[in-house]
């Protein structure tokens, strides 16, 4: 047990370089961090949103977000996880995981909502699986206790110049948001809502 903590502390320690966040689990100026990469699924996802055969519905054109199993249901792999239709603020610290993004200035916020399953199998092991719940200590493999892997079906990710960053995470309401930000009437279009 203290070889397998001493080997994960390693680890944690070795990605640090570009990274903003700090701690165990991270945090960047009190706030939780969590880690992001981009993916396209033409599907409806975990949570049951959207048409599948229908190209650039909502559930792939706007800002949705597959989140790591311990966000999405407490670790409990289920489909139509807890947090379906829920909203995060994701804000970016700067950082990175050195050798998967790049620099992303500091300060920018989106508003995502969770639509879709981060699975912890492969090849999302590193990112998004975790041992633990957050408030255990449980992180994925660079650290940080929430993943968001971010649709990007419209190449609306692309467009913000995000390049796969740290960012802070914090729960806000759905409504309110940008045009490409899902509101609660959105969600109850999905089979989970």
């Amino acid at each position: 047990m203290i070889a397998t903590l001493a080997t994960v502390l390693l680890l944690v320690g070795c990605v640090q370089g570009n990274q903003k966040c700090t701690g165990w689990p991270r945090r960047y100026n009190g706030k939780l961090c969590g880690s992001t990469t981009r993916y396209h699924d033409s599907h409806k996802g975990a949570c049951g949103c959207g048409h599948g055969d229908t190209p650039f519905h909502w559930n792939q054109d706007h800002y949705v977000a597959a989140a790591n199993q311990m966000y999405f249901d407490s670790g409990r792999r289920t489909w139509c996880g807890s947090k379906c239709g829920h909203c995060v603020k994701l804000t970016t610290t700067g950082g990175y995981v050195d050798g998967q993004g790049g620099n992303t200035r500091e300060g920018q916020s989106k508003v995502f909502m969770v639509t879709n399953l981060c699975p912890a199998v492969d090849p999302n092991m590193a990112w998004c699986a975790q041992s633990a719940a957050p408030w255990d200590g449980g992180t994925n493999t660079f650290g940080y206790a929430y993943h968001f892997d971010l649709e990007n079906g419209g190449g609306q990710v692309g467009r913000l110049g995000w390049n796969n960053p740290e960012v802070t995470v914090e729960e806000v309401s759905c409504d309110g948001h940008e045009g490409l930000t899902p509101n609660n009437g959105y969600y109850h279009s999905c089979e989970c809502h």
